[in-house]
């Protein structure tokens, strides 16, 4: 996005993870912007809104991105039998409720503008028979292919798309080193033989974000490798 012009705002939990990323991306820092806030707290999410609109003005584009998938200490994911209830809820807060939250706060300005750009980024493991992620996970994913059909409905009229990207098994920090047993086993369900990489999906992203993309809306996009196909 920031390599297509756009003024890119984003968070993470932590300032570290804050302070690398920024390090990580090219371009004029006057168009990066990044804190560390907690998505599912609306009253952090409204002050960092305000922030980027005293910075840039209007926001067009919303990518909800955050997401967790707790392990056990093995890696595996819980059962329903071994997870608390406060799991299952933070799990669901962060995937679900924070990109509500966001939606419900940006897309007031956007039916003013008449225009919008709204991306879930899901998962594999809220379309298909999730064999790594727990159940809060992959029920939280689930939600968010019906949130992005429900606000694609909602709001159509006012020229704001609404999609969802379903990732499969994506290299990052929250899938660990391809090496890694769990990683072994996914590559030999995946057709094409090989990992996808963050910017394929970036790519993905950026192409649902511009105007070429105005009539796709309500939609969920598979970046599988071919895994939900086969």
């Amino acid at each position: 996005m920031s390599a297509d012009g756009y003024q890119v705002a984003f968070v993470a939990t932590r300032a570290e993870h804050v302070e690398r990323a920024l390090e990580s991306l090219s371009g004029p820092e006057d168009r990066l912007y990044a804190e560390a806030i907690d998505v599912t707290r609306q009253n952090e999410v409204e002050r960092f809104v305000d922030r980027i609109q005293a910075r840039w003005g209007d926001i067009g584009t919303l990518v909800n991105n955050a997401g967790i998938s707790p392990k056990r200490t093995d890696q595996d994911a819980p059962w329903l039998s071994q997870m608390s209830l406060d799991e299952w809820a933070r799990v669901i807060d962060v995937n679900l409720k924070g990109p509500f939250i966001l939606i419900r706060l940006l897309a007031p300005e956007m039916i003013a503008k008449g225009y919008g750009r709204i991306i879930n980024i899901g998962s594999l493991a809220g379309r298909a028979m999730p064999l790594i992620a727990g159940p809060h996970y992959a029920a939280s994913k689930a939600g968010l292919v019906g949130l992005t059909r429900a606000a694609a409905r909602d709001l159509a009229p006012c020229g704001i798309t609404v999609n969802c990207i379903a990732p499969g098994r994506i290299l990052s920090d929250l899938t660990g080193p391809p090496e890694a047993a769990v990683n072994r086993s996914a590559l030999s369900r995946i057709p094409v033989g090989r990992f996808g990489t963050a910017e394929e999906v970036a790519h993905v992203v950026a192409f649902l974000a511009s105007p070429l993309a105005g009539f796709i809306t309500g939609a969920t996009i598979d970046i599988t490798g071919g895994e939900f196909a086969a």
